[in-house]
């Protein structure tokens, strides 16, 4: 069974020519083996003989990372889809959590940024806005690195939701 929690971030940069279709033929590798993309840049201000540098920024679970990599760069190469860099980022652990209370009233950029300052990324927040004043539920996907017990965010998650007077769940 894969661990979707513990994941690498990769980015892989290459030149496409200046026609339509050809960002599609880069997603199909990465997505159909088990890439996450998160962001593509298509720089056309920096073309050069009619090729565009394309970023792609995705993540493969750590478990399979390895082969998956091998897929992808097999696939571009059958496309012709010359690689000019590929790298990989640390792995990143992933927790789910939930804040129940008066998240927004109670300043949730504040939070955010009490845990950045920790090293905790908050890669997605999901909300359903409410007036200020009412109770809502908050989901946040935080990234923390590797070298983080999984514990040493979830004391500093507690101890901020005590201050705030917040209900976490973990998911």
């Amino acid at each position: 069974m894969i661990n979707e929690s513990v994941k690498r971030k990769i980015e892989l940069i290459v030149y496409l020519p200046d026609t339509p279709g050809n960002l599609v033929e880069l997603i199909k590798p990465v997505s159909n083996n088990n890439g996450n993309i998160f962001s593509i840049l298509h720089d056309h201000h920096n073309k050069r003989n009619n090729m565009i540098p394309v970023s792609i920024t995705f993540e493969i679970p750590q478990e399979i990372m390895e082969s998956s990599l091998k897929k992808i760069q097999a696939e571009l190469k059958e496309k012709n889809i010359k690689i000019e860099k590929i790298t990989s980022g640390p792995k990143q652990n992933h927790l789910l959590v939930l804040l129940t209370g008066h998240v927004f009233d109670t300043d949730v950029l504040d939070t955010i940024k009490r845990l950045a300052a920790k090293g905790i990324k908050t890669s997605e927040l999901q909300a359903k806005f409410t007036e200020i004043s009412e109770i809502s539920n908050v989901k946040l996907k935080l990234e923390y690195p590797d070298s983080m017990p999984e514990k040493k965010l979830m004391e500093e998650l507690n101890k901020i939701c005590k201050e705030k007077n917040l209900f976490l769940i973990k998911k």
